[in-house]
């Protein structure tokens, strides 16, 4: 094999690692995604009730967003 067929056969090996690279899921940031949208929505239809405030109310949506955002992409990676 010559000089310019083997960097021919890098060039291409090296081209399909950076398309599957490019191709993997980036679960993080899809969580982060899955969140903020659900953080969005559960703040939207939020109401205070009670003693609690707008704190305790933003706090529980936080953590049911990112509660929620794991739970789907454990099933999203079944």
């Amino acid at each position: 094999m010559t000089n310019i067929e083997m960097e021919a056969m890098e060039a291409v090996i090296g081209i399909r690692k950076e398309l599957a690279k490019a191709n993997e899921i980036e679960w993080e940031q899809r969580r982060y995604e899955i969140a903020k949208d659900y953080y969005t929505m559960a703040c939207s239809q939020a109401k205070v009730h009670g003693d609690e405030t707008m704190g305790d109310i933003l706090e529980a949506a936080a953590w049911v967003s990112v509660v929620a955002a794991d739970k789907l992409i454990e099933v999203l990676k079944k």
